[in-house]
């Protein structure tokens, strides 16, 4: 595999939401897929855990074609939701790459506070790494 090309990103640009999702299964998750596997097997590897691959399926979209798609990498086989996850993913205009702790996870708070006291850690990221505090 090559990786991403022009024309994924392209995919957003798709009018309607049955279109769209054609274009995503066919183009992007086969992608995702493969990059995936990959990506599960190292992080379990590094992490000493198993990770499990979660693509995202839109499933309960009926009107409006999603503005992005992902894969999630967790320990959890049976979602990723409510687990801290790693997710890359596309919009129309960039990939991302983030490690994500989203509204479903129960323990957000506990692990807010963890990283409120560890704030150094934060000061140490790459100047390209985008902290985004959106709740």
């Amino acid at each position: 595999m090559d990786g991403f090309t022009k024309e994924d990103f392209q995919v957003f640009h798709i009018s309607g939401l049955d279109e769209r999702m054609d274009a995503i299964k066919n183009r992007i998750q086969p992608k995702f897929h493969e990059i995936g596997a990959q990506l599960a097997t190292d992080l379990s590897m590094m992490i000493g855990n198993e990770m499990h691959l979660h693509i995202a399926r839109h499933a309960r979209r009926t009107v409006n074609p999603p503005n992005d798609t992902w894969l999630a990498i967790a320990d959890n086989k049976r979602g990723y939701k409510k687990h801290p996850h790693f997710q890359v993913g596309l919009f129309d205009d960039h990939l991302f790459i983030w490690l994500a702790l989203i509204y479903e996870l129960p323990s957000k708070a506990v692990i807010a506070n963890m990283f409120l006291e560890r704030l150094d850690l934060f000061r140490t990221l790459p100047n390209e790494t985008v902290v985004s505090l959106d709740i």
